[in-house]
């Protein structure tokens, strides 16, 4: 597959935004930043979607590999639409899960507390 010097450098030009951007990289507060990337990853079909749609016509051939892949993807996407939207009308991402308390200390007891324990 040929890539065209323009499109090679436009690639360059978004890697390097997303290496600057302070947004991009993993938050330390304990929550992924999932949603953003979700987003970048389905601007990124739409786009890569609507270059192959131009590239092709109607009676274009292509190899069954090809068309197999295609198939993949649209199913895929159409499962995490149906997934996401019926997690959305039941409220599962309506807030961001709160991290989980840490552990207490393990409680230290002595030789007399532990029979006295045993013997109520």
């Amino acid at each position: 597959m040929k890539i065209s010097k323009q499109r090679l450098v436009e690639i360059i030009e978004e890697e390097c935004e997303m290496a600057h951007d302070p947004h991009s990289s993993y938050s330390m507060d304990g929550i992924d930043k999932e949603g953003k990337m979700a987003k970048r990853q389905l601007h990124d079909m739409e786009k890569y979607a609507r270059e192959l749609s131009e590239m092709l016509q109607d009676t274009t051939q292509l190899e069954s590999w090809v068309q197999a892949k295609l198939t993949k993807a649209a199913d895929y996407l159409k499962t995490v639409k149906h997934y996401v939207e019926y997690g959305m009308e039941e409220g599962a991402y309506d807030q961001v899960v709160p991290e989980m308390e840490p552990m207490q200390e393990p409680y230290e007891i002595d030789d007399s507390e532990m029979i006295k324990i045993m013997r109520e």
